[in-house]
């Protein structure tokens, strides 16, 4: 079930002309999370706090995933471009207890994906660019 959490966000990406369907969304962020089991969640969220997709074994992780989502990826975006290292592609942060691996889709989406303790930080980063090279691709931008 979608999760939605109104927050604030300055996009500076144009009108996304086309975008992926929900389905495909959905079928992307199942292959994950059902390939894995140190995946504790899949997510992609829009610059407005709307989830397109959510696949998780830990659906309180991915409520809290969303509420730091958009205020983390506003301070990576500007860390980057402060640090002279341009648009923000992908991050992770590891935690004691779970990782989270965030990446750009198109300027206004992101992909986050939630690694259990102990899960391969590359291997997190891995699928979540996966996942937003995929979406570009379906949306004519890749």
């Amino acid at each position: 079930m979608p999760i939605a959490v109104a927050l604030p966000f300055a996009s500076k990406a144009a009108p996304i002309a086309k975008k992926a369907s929900m389905a495909s969304v959905n079928s992307l962020a199942q292959t994950i999370a059902r390939g894995n089991p140190d995946v504790l969640g899949v997510l992609v969220v829009d610059g407005d706090g709307h989830v397109h997709a959510s696949e998780s074994t830990a659906p309180e992780i991915v409520r809290s995933a969303v509420a730091v989502a958009i205020p983390l990826r506003e301070l990576l975006d500007r860390a980057s471009s402060e640090l002279g290292c341009g648009e923000m592609s992908a991050t992770v942060l590891e935690g004691r207890d779970a990782s989270l691996a965030i990446a750009d889709v198109d300027g206004y989406r992101s992909v986050v994906v939630i690694g259990a303790n102990g899960a391969a930080p590359g291997g997190l980063r891995a699928d979540s660019l996966w996942i937003a090279d995929r979406l570009r691709k379906e949306d004519g931008r890749a």
